[in-house]
């Protein structure tokens, strides 16, 4: 079903990328009055200041469809192109609405020239003026302004000849936006690059597709401040370039910095709230990138801020929670891989000589940044960090490798570690149309959840195919890959205060029986909120237990729940 199609009774539907039109022969409508009477090929005039407005499609079976922007919906233009047409002897066959967008690309395919051999220098000539009837600065700002609207925390541009589609990432999940003349988003990306990116930040001086480039990206769009971290990397028939979008937060956001917010239970905000009140050691928060580390992480120092005599100090690149009671320190690390004019290691050092409590590093990625976490806790400093890792035990090997470089014996010292955290985010059902598990599982699915996890699986919910008018956003292609109905995501974690025993078998680096030392101190079924001894997908079969998650997107995250649930038995 098209988006035509989905059109409620009495509504119009609006258009939001090209692929949504539907199927045409040519354009019928010209901004040249020469063509108006041009014998067979008759034409229906649009004064040019409406030309990227209105269009009419000529479709089979001598019908034609009126496509305008919402401003020119029903207005005396739109009124006299129907009228004309339906004078010409077709048939009206419908209207919709569209974005700037979709008339860019109608005018795109419009001018495509049919002969072959013409097609490279009329493509050009033709892109050229495409872009220079718009601001590459005001594409990219209008870009990246509609991507915020729709809640998007990552910004994907794919291009590929002739058209870059834009997706972004909603609640975790990838979605379909748009499509764009790829010249034109060319030059839009090269001008934020090459114009707007902060100075030191940029990998290249100036943008290059050829090449994989990085910068930040700082970016003021009406009253919300941003800054972009920009990626890009060629790709097999062109370019990709991904966006993540750091906002930077209000007072009334940093209060609502909470961990049951974000979804950790009763029994792990216990073992993070008595973690945090000693006053040395580490607290590793470990995940895939965009997993919601840095929200933790700073969710713990708010966390610390409410009624804390202590000093604390931030070091991030950038900084993205500003929160009251907190020094931040927002350092730019420079592209180019000079140790000596590092600026981060710089604050580090600066960090010790400023009598703090707490420090919250935004990453130990590399060895200076590694000792310096080091010296600090064993001076007698808390310190909040992350770590690319694959688990919360991985922490320790992680952090142990030859790329950082710290020894077992400082790392399983009891004053080193406080917490390792493990975690993954998952899209949470829309409780307005979330559906029974059992209307939308196969009997044997369910009984993998019921025999092995001890779920009850009347409690389980499932995403709905299509979403409803609470959770499906304006502007979005959701396609039919089905389970569209999310509102939002949350945690899904593993949270380890070691002991003894734990410190010693990673000591002797026996992470396997430290690994199945943690899962043996399980008692609690998956049905209950006590996290001791679970992983991750421990926490999200408690999520799915109380229908909040749908079991769907626990086979995307943590692979086949019936492989699972066979590991489980052999081990």
């Amino acid at each position: 079903m098209n988006i035509l199609e989905r059109a409620a009774p009495g509504a119009h539907a609006h258009i939001t990328d090209f692929r949504q039109l539907p199927a045409y022969e040519d354009l019928l409508s010209t901004g040249s009055a020469s063509l108006v009477e041009d014998g067979a090929a008759r034409k229906l005039y649009v004064p040019q200041a409406k030309i990227m407005a209105v269009a009419v499609l000529r479709q089979s079976g001598r019908r034609f469809f009126l496509v305008s922007t919402e401003a020119e919906l029903r207005s005396p233009v739109w009124y006299y192109l129907i009228n004309r047409g339906k004078a010409m002897g077709l048939e009206f066959g419908g209207y919709a609405t569209a974005t700037e967008e979709v008339f860019q690309m109608l005018k795109y395919k419009d001018q495509l020239p049919q002969n072959e051999q013409r097609a490279a220098r009329e493509d050009a000539r033709m892109i050229r003026q495409i872009v220079a009837d718009s601001s590459p600065l005001e594409w990219f700002r209008g870009m990246v302004q509609r991507c915020m609207e729709l809640g998007a925390s990552d910004i994907h541009l794919e291009l590929r000849a002739p058209v870059a589609a834009l997706r972004v990432r909603l609640d975790g999940i990838m979605r379909h936006v748009s499509g764009y003349p790829m010249q034109a988003v060319l030059d839009g990306i090269s001008a934020a690059y090459t114009v707007l990116a902060e100075e030191h930040s940029r990998s290249e001086v100036a943008f290059n597709a050829g090449i994989p480039q990085a910068a930040m990206i700082p970016l003021q769009l009406a009253s919300q401040k941003l800054t972009l971290r920009y990626q890009s990397h060629p790709a097999v028939g062109g370019l990709d370039v991904v966006i993540r979008i750091l906002k930077a937060s209000s007072p009334e956001q940093t209060r609502l910095l909470t961990l049951e917010r974000l979804g950790f239970t009763p029994w792990q905000i216990d073992q993070l709230t008595n973690a945090l009140g000693s006053a040395w050691g580490g607290v590793f928060i470990a995940g895939i990138t965009g997993s919601g580390k840095t929200t933790t992480l700073n969710t713990l120092m708010a966390r610390l801020t409410r009624g804390s005599t202590r000093k604390l100090v931030t070091i991030e690149d950038p900084v993205e929670y500003e929160l009251p009671g907190v020094t931040h320190m927002s350092i730019q690390r420079r592209a180019e891989h000079d140790a000596g004019a590092d600026p981060f290691h710089a604050a580090m050092l600066a960090f010790l000589r400023m009598d703090p409590d707490v420090g919250l590093f935004g990453e130990i990625r590399d060895q200076v940044s590694a000792r310096m976490a080091m010296a600090a806790i064993q001076t007698g400093h808390k310190i909040l960090s992350t770590v690319h890792a694959t688990s919360s035990i991985g922490i320790l090997s992680r952090l142990s490798s030859d790329g950082i470089g710290l020894k077992r014996q400082d790392l399983c010292s009891p004053e080193f570690i406080s917490a390792l955290v493990y975690q993954v985010l998952v899209p949470l059902n829309c409780p307005h149309c979330k559906r029974p598990a059992r209307e939308v599982m196969a009997a044997r699915e369910l009984r993998v959840y019921e025999d092995a996890f001890g779920l009850d699986v009347d409690c389980m919910y499932c995403a709905s195919d299509d979403g409803c008018s609470h959770c499906r956003k304006p502007g979005i292609d959701y396609g039919d890959q089905g389970r569209s109905g999310t509102a939002g995501v949350k945690v899904g974690a593993e949270v380890i205060v070691p002991d003894m025993h734990l410190l010693e078998l990673l000591l002797a680096n026996r992470d396997m029986e430290a690994r199945r030392y943690w899962r043996s101190r399980q008692s609690k079924g998956f049905c209950d909120p006590d996290m001791d001894g679970k992983e991750a997908w421990g926490h999200v079969l408690y999520d799915i237990s109380q229908g909040r998650v749908d079991p769907y997107y626990f086979d995307r995250l943590f692979g086949s729940a019936t492989v699972l649930a066979e590991s489980m038995n052999r081990s």
